[in-house]
């Protein structure tokens, strides 16, 4: 059986080059929440998150507005 690799915030926000405030703000308006929470609440992400980020990114990038 294959692990899920899971991430948190800041590493998301190395790899990808988002900071972690604009990570925090599409969860807070329902664009990319994460898949997971740790028992202390902190945001946790998987690859289908990492994808998704990049889905967001690439619209931008063509102009396309978040809401």
């Amino acid at each position: 059986m294959e692990s899920v690799k899971i991430w948190k915030v800041g590493e998301i926000a190395n790899l990808t080059g988002v900071s972690i405030r604009t990570l925090h703000h599409y969860d807070e308006i329902g664009l990319l929440p994460p898949s997971h929470r740790s028992g202390a609440g902190h945001r946790l992400y998987t690859e289908s998150d990492v994808q998704r980020l990049q889905c967001i990114l690439s619209l931008r990038e063509l102009g396309f507005s978040l809401e």
